[in-house]
């Protein structure tokens, strides 16, 4: 994958310093996205975040290829008695000078698309355009365990692999957008929806919490999400007039 993924990196870049087609072009876009998970993410994780970044290219027939990354977070975990194995009978977790800890968790994760679609151009003129693409790659997810100034033997860094329910696997994406670039102030951003479907797998082989190897089979995680961000042209159309959507 990660191979895939450099050879069309590196075929985007050669198209930056390459004489662009009339109506195509080359951009990256930077963009938010509010997720809302289903399914197994669901049981595991509150809604979230993500920032990312996209490569792209339209031809002038209006065909997409892009590679799109991105980075997830999010504070909403409902694994309440992950740690009640190593704490208290009130919850609290000591640390090495007997003290209470304080312990952290969030939602962290990141994924990578490579994606192909079309552009959906009603307007020659003034460049607007609705673009759906599809993709496949790879997203993880985990329970990122944040120890504040404290020395926790029992919450080492290896120990912390069984607790953060580690998961990963091959997953498709499906994006809904629209394009705006705007002639009078040059004001260019696109927003939309997205739909991501993962076949993870665990990645951890035992749950120090739940005490027991944790389950060989396909996780089924779900996130919609409502995305908005800006476009960083990279390329122009070669004639006097310069067009970037």
């Amino acid at each position: 994958m990660k191979r895939v993924i450099f050879i069309l990196s590196f075929f985007f870049s050669l198209q930056v310093f390459s004489q662009e087609k009339p109506n195509s072009w080359t951009a990256f876009l930077f963009n938010y996205t509010h997720q809302f998970p289903f399914a197994d993410l669901e049981e595991r994780f509150g809604d979230n975040s993500s920032i990312g970044t996209i490569l792209i290219k339209k031809t002038n027939k209006n065909w997409i290829f892009g590679v799109d990354g991105a980075y997830l977070f999010g504070h909403k975990i409902k694994n309440n008695d992950l740690f009640d194995n190593i704490g208290t009978e009130n919850g609290e977790i000591i640390n090495q000078d007997g003290l209470f800890a304080n312990i952290l968790t969030y939602q962290r994760g990141f994924s990578t698309f490579l994606l192909s679609g079309r552009a959906f151009v009603f307007d020659e003129n003034n460049k607007h355009s609705i673009y759906v693409t599809g993709g496949i790659g790879y997203m993880n997810h985990k329970i990122h365990i944040q120890i504040q100034e404290d020395i926790i033997p029992q919450l080492n860094d290896e120990y912390k692999k069984g607790y953060d329910r580690l998961s990963g696997g091959i997953s498709v994406k499906l994006n809904l957008n629209y394009i705006h670039f705007s002639k009078k102030n040059n004001v260019k951003f696109f927003s939309g929806v997205e739909l991501l479907k993962g076949w993870t797998k665990e990645l951890r082989p035992y749950f120090f919490d739940e005490k027991q190897y944790s389950s060989p089979d396909l996780r089924n995680d779900i996130l919609f999400g409502i995305k908005a961000g800006i476009i960083i042209p990279i390329s122009k159309k070669t004639s006097s007039e310069y067009h970037y959507f």
